[in-house]
């Protein structure tokens, strides 16, 4: 298990899916795998829902293990150019 970051420990599964909504199981192992604290799936989670994440590319954009799940939780969105 990674050790806990600066903000907390690493979140459970149940925290996981309790602040993330319902998620496939590999989607939940892939966060556990990254280690993020509940402060950090709450940036990443606040990112994903905010103007500024279609703009990537800005100098803030979430790093460490917010933006890691960010990564994974982007993945998950439907692609733009599919019908």
């Amino acid at each position: 298990m990674p050790a806990a970051s600066p903000e907390g420990r690493p979140a459970l599964a149940s925290e996981i899916r309790e602040l993330l909504g319902a998620l496939d199981d590999r989607v939940v192992a892939d966060i556990l795998d990254v280690g993020a604290s509940r402060e950090e799936l709450m940036e990443a989670k606040t990112w994903l829902a905010s103007d500024d994440f279609l703009h990537r590319d800005l100098r803030h954009f979430p790093q460490g293990r917010a933006g890691q799940v960010l990564d994974i939780l982007e993945a998950q969105l439907p692609d733009p150019d599919q019908p």
